[in-house]
């Protein structure tokens, strides 16, 4: 069996092909006992007593030699290969040929690790089993961004994880790529425990994750939680997605904060200077609502306030006038020669004392300096062609 569908529009070749349960196993083994499919946070073998009632009538089933419903894998190709060599094939064994090539790293279970279960369940009952041949859908992409508008428009109306876990798993290939992009940027699972000390260019995937959501949806704050407000996330994402330079745009965010906060994090105050927060550059970017502010602001003034369409055609512009202007605050405080130079720059002092004045129950102090920072860096890339310290940021508020 062999289908090729071409979707030229959204980057995507789509191929549905039959082959032996044990070729398929032996495929996405690695990815499944050790990376959890592919993406980091993939849930592992349901547990419940109803999953296992259903696991096990789909051993049983599938011991019976009954055909399952396709798995559908992600496969993350070279763009020097997508799309006209890809686009080329015409045989199972040329599709087959190329996903071993790109395997494990650029393979993804995104619809059937609990199929996956069952087969390997049945074949811990009975190796020799006669089994059916599995039915296999390949996505094959360049980019890692179309995958992920393929993964949630898949799984929209199903009753998945929540929105940043699924987000979490299906970024996985694209955090992997940013990585190995040059960019210096590092991202660390938050599974072996919340880390204090990471650098300026090392961020764990789940805040990772929410940032992007942030930057889709243009909101400085998202109660993942709520299960209405996931669903116009998941909307803002699958239409954000679909724009291929979305995703460049988010991992330049990224690199532009990570290099602002390298320089920032050199910044110690001296001993005269009343500082207690922020005596310490590396504080500022430290807790999550900084990042939070920062990524919302940015967001905002490339793609207009929420509820606006962007106007893509001035995205562009806007973002190099940014950058350039951000790397110019950022060669100022390289720069410096001194300590008191770069406070000049920096003007923590304003910084503490507007928050300080702004007194908020314990409960709310996320909130409010999410908001804080977010109104501090609008000002500031609103006016970042004319300012050569964060002043007018800080007291933005």
């Amino acid at each position: 069996m062999f289908h090729k569908l071409i979707q030229s529009k959204m980057r995507c070749t789509s191929f549905l092909v039959d082959m032996p349960v044990r070729n398929y196993l032996d495929m996405v083994g690695h990815i499944y006992k050790n990376d959890q499919g592919g993406i980091p946070g993939q849930r592992a073998a349901l547990k419940t007593k109803t999953a296992k009632t259903i696991r096990e009538r789909m051993v049983a089933d599938i011991l019976k030699g009954v055909s399952l419903p396709p798995i559908v894998i992600g496969v993350l190709a070279d763009p020097k290969d997508y799309p006209d060599r890809v686009n080329s094939f015409e045989s199972v064994e040329q599709v087959l040929a190329f996903v071993k090539d790109a395997a494990p790293g650029g393979l993804s279970i995104i619809d059937g690790m609990q199929r996956t279960t069952a087969l390997l369940e049945a074949l811990a009952i009975d190796a020799d089993a006669v089994l059916s041949n599995l039915r296999v859908e390949f996505w094959v992409t360049d980019g890692a961004n179309n995958l992920v508008y393929r993964m949630l428009v898949l799984n929209t109306g199903q009753v998945p994880w929540d929105v940043a876990r699924q987000l979490e798993a299906v970024y996985r290939p694209l955090l992997k790529r940013v990585e190995a992009q040059g960019y210096g940027l590092e991202f660390l699972s938050k599974d072996v425990g919340r880390r204090s000390n990471l650098s300026a260019a090392e961020y764990e995937t789940e805040d990772v994750v929410e940032l992007l959501l942030i930057f889709s949806s243009r909101k400085r704050e998202l109660n993942l939680k709520d299960h209405i407000a996931q669903d116009f996330v998941r909307l803002d994402m699958i239409e954000s997605s679909s724009h291929v330079d979305f995703i460049d745009y988010f991992t330049r965010a990224l690199k532009m904060l990570s290099r602002l906060n390298s320089e920032i994090s050199k910044f110690e105050a001296p001993v005269d200077m009343p500082l207690s927060r922020y005596s310490q550059g590396r504080e500022l970017f430290r807790g999550f609502p900084a990042k939070a502010g920062f990524i919302s602001a940015l967001a905002i003034y490339l793609f207009d306030a929420p509820g606006f369409d962007p106007i893509w055609s001035k995205v562009d512009e806007k973002f190099n006038v940014v950058e350039i202007n951000i790397n110019r605050i950022v060669e100022l405080l390289s720069n410096a020669q001194s300590m008191e130079e770069k406070a000049e720059i920096l003007n923590f002092e304003d910084l503490e004392e507007r928050i300080a004045k702004h007194k908020v129950g314990t409960s709310q102090v996320g909130r409010f300096e999410r908001e804080y920072f977010e109104k501090a860096f609008m000002a500031i890339f609103n006016n970042v062609t004319r300012i050569s310290n964060f002043r007018a940021g800080w007291l933005a508020y």
